[in-house]
C-alpha cells in the first residue's frame, strides 16, 4: 500500500448528484479532512454541478452501481491510485410506492440491485483502502425497522442494509473503522417524486414530518464520529426503532396501513 503519509485521503460518496448524497459531499467538503472527494452517480452533468460547488478537488465516478462492469472500473481506479479512503458514504438508492401488482418487475429488480448489491459491492471495493479512523455511513431508512406493505421491497432492502452494516461493524472490531447505518424517516429530497412514478404511486399519502437533508446528514456524521451503530437522525425514527423491537409486526403493519392513507 505504500507510506500512508504520501497517500491521498479521499471520501467516496455514491448517489452524490442529488439528495442526501449531495449533502454529504457538501458537509464532508466543509470538514476539510480529505484531499479529494470521489463523487458517484450516473448523471455526469449533475455531478459536474456538484463538484463546481465544492472547495475540495473532486473526481467524478460516473457509474451505474448495478452494472458489474462499472463496479470493476471503480475497483481498477482504486487499485491504480491506491488512495486512503477516509470516508465511504453509500447514499445511492431509490424506492417505489405500490403493492406487488403495481410496481413493475424492472423497478423491483433495480431496487434490489442498487439498494443492496450495489452498496455491498462498493463497500467491498473500498474496504481494502481503509485504515484506522476510516468512516463508513450506509444510508438505510426507518423503513428498515418493520415490514411496510405498499413499500414492501424498498423496506426489505433497507432492512438488508441495516443488518449488513451491523454485522460488518462487528467484523471490523479492532480495526478502528467505524460503520454506521443511517435510518431517517422521510427526507426532503427527490425520493418522493421517484417513488410516486409507479402504478401505485399514491398508495402512500403525505410524507409526514419530512426533515431537511442538512439536518439528517449533520446528525449522521455526528453519530458516526461517536461510533454509533445506528443513526436515527430524529425522535420519530428512534421511536420507530423501539416499536420495531417490541411490537409484533402484524400490529406495526396495521398501524402503517392507517398512516399511509393520511
Amino acid at each position: 500500500m505504500g507510506d500512508t503519509a504520501i497517500r491521498k485521503r479521499v471520501a467516496v460518496i455514491t448517489g452524490a448528484s442529488s439528495g442526501l448524497g449531495r449533502e454529504f459531499a457538501r458537509q464532508i467538503d466543509l470538514l476539510q479532512q480529505v484531499d479529494e472527494l470521489w463523487v458517484n452517480a450516473r448523471d455526469q452533468k449533475a455531478l459536474q454541478e456538484v463538484a463546481a460547488q465544492l472547495a475540495t478537488p473532486a473526481q467524478l465516478l460516473v457509474a451505474d452501481l448495478t452494472d458489474k462492469d462499472d463496479i470493476a472500473k471503480i475497483r481498477a481506479k482504486l487499485e491504480a491510485e491506491q488512495p486512503q479512503v477516509r470516508f465511504l458514504v453509500n447514499a445511492a438508492g431509490f424506492g417505489k410506492f405500490g403493492d406487488w401488482q403495481t410496481i413493475s418487475d424492472e423497478a423491483v429488480d433495480s431496487m434490489i440491485d442498487l439498494n443492496c448489491r450495489g452498496l455491498v459491492d462498493m463497500t467491498r471495493a473500498c474496504l481494502p483502502y481503509m485504515e484506522r479512523g476510516g468512516r463508513i455511513i450506509q444510508v438505510a431508512s426507518a423503513a428498515a425497522f418493520a415490514p411496510l406493505p405498499h413499500m414492501n421491497v424498498y423496506a426489505a432492502t433497507k432492512a438488508f442494509v441495516l443488518r449488513y452494516t451491523r454485522a460488518l461493524r462487528w467484523e471490523l472490531h479492532g480495526t478502528g473503522i467505524t460503520a454506521t447505518a443511517l435510518c431517517p424517516t422521510w427526507v426532503k429530497t427527490g425520493f418522493e417524486k421517484v417513488a410516486r412514478q409507479s402504478g401505485g404511486g399514491h398508495d402512500v399519502g403525505h410524507l409526514l414530518g419530512a426533515q431537511k437533508p442538512s439536518t439528517v446528514v449533520s446528525r449522521a456524521l455526528c453519530a458516526n464520529r461517536a461510533h454509533f451503530a445506528v443513526a436515527c437522525a430524529s425522535p420519530q425514527s428512534f421511536l420507530l426503532r423501539i416499536v420495531g423491537k417490541v411490537v409484533p409486526s402484524c400490529i406495526t403493519m396495521a398501524g402503517w396501513d392507517v398512516i399511509r392513507r393520511l
